[in-house]
């Protein structure tokens, strides 16, 4: 009795460490358990959650770059590594999902960060508004205490003017004019999120070849 009972406890240790290989090509190796934990990761960092096949495209895309760059430019992998650590701590170095998943955010957000500085532009963020479908935000004329009524910026140039500058300035006092009379634009943490999220989509986007130039360019 004791002895099938250790086969079976035998047996279940060796299952649950088990883990699936679910992707095997030109040297790069994905398990299940890797890509539950980046797809836990992205989620953790970008407020949304993505399929199987997404992860897996990135996590090649992530090993990829990281791999191309120790080849190709280990000085420049150096002090990002050094950087991670010094934010955050020695233990980062313990998790190897977590310390890649750093790598690539910081090497994309470089390009992300030098277009945003240099590039973005209020023609830019009018295409992010368009993009929404009637995002209706509370409008009123004693600095939010008071709420008007609702208004859909989407489309309002008036509101996409004073957003831009207010990025740039690093502020948030939006305003709009209506029938020539001027609004407070009453922003709560979400939607200002959801506007965030576009505009990191709609820059990383941008930056695409650029980046693949840098990682893979002659």
């Amino acid at each position: 009795m004791v002895y099938k009972l250790l086969i079976l406890i035998f047996f279940l240790s060796i299952k649950s460490g088990y883990t699936n290989i679910i992707y095997d090509k030109n040297e790069i190796i994905i398990t299940d358990i890797e890509m539950n934990n980046y797809k836990n990761l992205y989620k953790s960092n970008f407020g949304n959650s993505i399929s199987n096949n997404i992860a897996i495209k990135n996590i090649v895309l992530m090993k990829r770059t990281i791999k191309f760059l120790q080849l190709n430019n280990p000085d420049f992998i150096s002090i990002l590594d050094k950087n991670i650590v010094s934010d955050y701590g020695d233990n980062v170095l313990n998790d190897r999902n977590l310390f890649n998943f750093l790598r690539y955010q910081r090497i994309r957000n470089e390009f992300i960060f030098e277009y945003y500085q240099n590039n973005f532009s209020e023609g830019d963020l009018e295409i992010i508004f368009n993009n929404f479908v009637n995002l209706k935000v509370p409008l009123s004329k004693d600095s939010c205490l008071t709420i008007e009524k609702l208004h859909d910026v989407s489309t309002d140039k008036y509101f996409i003017k004073s957003f831009f500058k207010n990025l740039k300035n690093n502020q948030q006092n939006f305003t709009t004019t209506i029938n020539n009379e001027t609004y407070d634009i009453c922003i709560g943490k979400d939607v200002f999120k959801k506007i965030e999220a576009e505009i990191f989509k709609f820059i990383q986007n941008k930056t695409v070849n650029n980046f693949d130039n840098f990682i893979y360019g002659k």
